[in-house]
């Protein structure tokens, strides 16, 4: 019996340990946009598609459960989205802009992303 006890600790600890390393959705977006900056240099047409469907299922998710976020986690994800379509749109692949619009009705709150990735960028106009 103790045996079985130690085992059935054992087992739930590894559980415990296993479902609290799952990533969170702003972790995804931040870790998929960052990998997206530094390889879409090289990007081919195949691999914005690819970028875009991956983007699209990430934008879904939140869609979907979007008030389950802090605004904090909605801040990273906005954020995030920004980021992508502003490295869409500098790529200048027309595949990966027809797709960022598409994503503009869907998400109000994209504009502010797309608003602070344009400041960061310097591109943006500075409100006094």
């Amino acid at each position: 019996m103790k045996r079985f006890l130690i085992l059935f600790m054992m087992a739930a600890f590894v559980a415990l340990a296993l479902t609290s390393c799952k990533e969170t959705l702003p972790a995804r977006f931040d870790r998929f946009v960052n990998g997206v900056e530094k390889r879409c240099a090289n990007f081919s047409e195949d691999d914005w598609k690819k970028a875009n469907e991956h983007f699209g299922k990430l934008v879904d998710e939140y869609t979907q459960n979007r008030s389950s976020y802090t605004v904090d986690e909605q801040k990273q994800i906005r954020s995030a989205i920004g980021k992508y379509v502003g490295l869409a749109a500098k790529s200048g692949v027309k595949t990966a802009i027809d797709t960022v619009n598409g994503l503009i009705d869907q998400i109000p709150s994209l504009l502010e992303g797309i608003g602070n990735f344009l400041k960061d960028l310097g591109l943006g106009t500075e409100e006094e």
